[in-house]
């Protein structure tokens, strides 16, 4: 298409070949390509291929008059804009052509400004087009937001300078319904289902009355059923209409939000960071004392010898530690994720227990491994599955007093594999049990014991991942046994891929 041409293919009804001529001399400064018909059959039936931006027509062809034809010729050239070209003397079918969808008519007046007149039809016809179509498009994107909005899980409002709400979607007045408020009025939003309702609704209405072109006012909600949202104020617009003799006009904008989950994260991650903090303190403290105390023992091996173990304990405590606190908060975003494959699954158990085995000397417990077979294959992710065994035998040491033990087994069959650590420790209550598994779950008597509460969290969301279930017998003074059942095919995804997540 010509840059300089308003419309790029121009279909030109006319019977006369004489005024078409005429028509399309005008025509060459405003148009890329003219298509020319003596009839409307014709013309409907060359519109399909020729695809027009535009129709010029005359009103009499021969014994036909064109307006009658104007619904087939809108539906073969797909509603593109007609001019009408018409006689002095048939102004009142031009209008009848109007009525029935034409843009526009040009009385067929041949002088020299008739290529004027023309140009000046096409030019305000393409104006009002482009125009209908930025208006369409518009109107488009807006229907398009407002499906977002309305189907937004957060809830959005406008609000007048009165208080009155003027638009909602349904998710703001489902968070009108939860607090037990009313949509009426921003008065009247927070409701009795609020922690402190009644002094949260107080500072909504003065910021609402105070808020300034600009401003921005935040605040959280936070309802008795454990749930927390953020609700968020802003102003919108102000017309001034001091001119009317009337107060300026505001308009309002409410976000609620619901946070639930990013409270609970940030929650997390305090109570992470607080616990593993406090709790490396003791191995760290441990290393540094062991470290100074060595020189003074150097020709006393035995002495050297302990305080060795006693640094190498230490030092896994450490490690074990940041481990679970790494484990757990991958856990959590949802990035812990584990590859399966074919391993020797005695051989990663072993080296577990060897890692274990100072810590156990030190504290004068017995660690022993007893495999089925010396080699026992099984699919499971290498570091996902020496970390299960890991955080089990380490636990059962805290647990397990001096002169106890801990037998660590494994068993394979056709369809399963059970890895069982058995320990002669404190030992549980039954109710006891069923706190084992949450994050940050430590039973009560054990407060005195290091540790973040995290390790058997990750226990289940690792063994969880691969398909597998956690069996736990206990009795107190008697100790405690960790059976873990896993499958020999892990559910993967097709990628070979397990995921550790967490949906509490």
């Amino acid at each position: 298409m010509d840059s300089n041409a308003l419309f790029s293919r121009v279909l030109l009804i006319e019977d006369d070949s004489s005024h078409a001529l005429l028509v399309k001399r005008a025509l060459k400064a405003f148009v890329s390509k003219v298509e020319h018909c003596t009839s409307m059959p014709d013309a409907i039936r060359v519109a399909a291929a020729f695809a027009p931006d535009l129709v010029i027509s005359d009103l009499n062809l021969g014994s036909d008059v064109a307006v009658q034809h104007f619904a087939e010729l809108q539906q073969a050239t797909a509603q593109t804009p007609i001019i009408v070209l018409t006689a002095s003397t048939s102004l009142t079918d031009a209008v009848e052509a109007m009525r029935k969808g034409a843009r526009d008519f040009i009385v067929k007046n041949f002088d020299r400004d008739f290529a004027e007149i023309l140009g000046f039809s096409l030019s305000r016809l393409a104006a009002a087009l482009h125009l209908e179509g930025e208006q369409h498009r518009l109107q488009q994107q807006l229907q398009i937001l407002q499906v977002a909005i309305e189907n937004s899980a957060d809830g959005l409002a406008v609000a007048e300078s009165s208080g009155h709400i003027s638009y909602h979607n349904s998710a703001f007045e489902k968070f009108i319904a939860r607090s037990g408020g009313e949509l009426s009025s921003v008065k009247h939003f927070i409701g009795k289902e609020v922690k402190d309702g009644e002094a949260a609704q107080r500072l909504l209405t003065e910021q609402f009355e105070a808020l300034q072109v600009g401003g921005v006012f935040q605040t959280e909600i936070s309802f008795i059923g454990e749930k927390d949202f953020g609700l968020d104020l802003s102003l919108l617009l102000v017309e001034d209409k001091a001119a009317e003799g009337l107060p300026s006009s505001k308009r309002f904008v409410f976000l609620a939000r619901d946070i639930t989950e990013q409270r609970k994260r940030q929650r997390f991650q305090r109570e992470i960071l607080s616990t593993t903090t406090h709790d490396l303190k003791g191995p760290l403290g441990a290393i540094m004392t062991s470290s100074e105390l060595i020189p003074q023992f150097i020709a006393d091996s035995h002495k050297v010898e302990q305080l060795a173990l006693r640094v190498g304990s230490s030092a896994r405590t450490a490690l074990n530690l940041i481990d679970e606190f790494l484990s757990a908060r991958r856990i959590q975003e949802g990035s812990f994720i584990l590859h399966p494959k074919e391993a020797d699954l005695a051989l990663i158990i072993g080296e577990a227990v060897a890692d274990f085995t100072n810590m156990a000397l030190v504290r004068g417990i017995k660690l022993t491994f007893n495999p089925n077979q010396d080699i026992c294959l099984g699919k499971v992710d290498t570091i996902g599955f020496s970390r299960v065994v890991s955080n089990l035998i380490s636990n059962a040491i805290k647990f397990t007093p001096k002169g106890g033990a801990i037998t660590v087994s494994l068993i394979k069959d056709a369809a399963t594999m059970s890895l069982r650590i058995q320990d002669t420790g404190s030992g549980m209550e039954p109710s006891e049990v069923k706190q084992l598994f949450g994050r940050f779950s430590r039973l009560e008597r054990h407060q005195e014991i290091g540790g973040t509460g995290l390790g058997l969290f990750v226990v289940k969301a690792i063994v969880s991942a691969h398909g597998g279930t956690i069996n736990v017998t206990s009795a107190v003074g008697k100790g405690t046994t960790f059976e873990i059942t896993i499958p020999q095919e892990p559910p993967v995804n097709e990628r070979g891929e397990l995921f550790c997540l967490d949906f509490d």
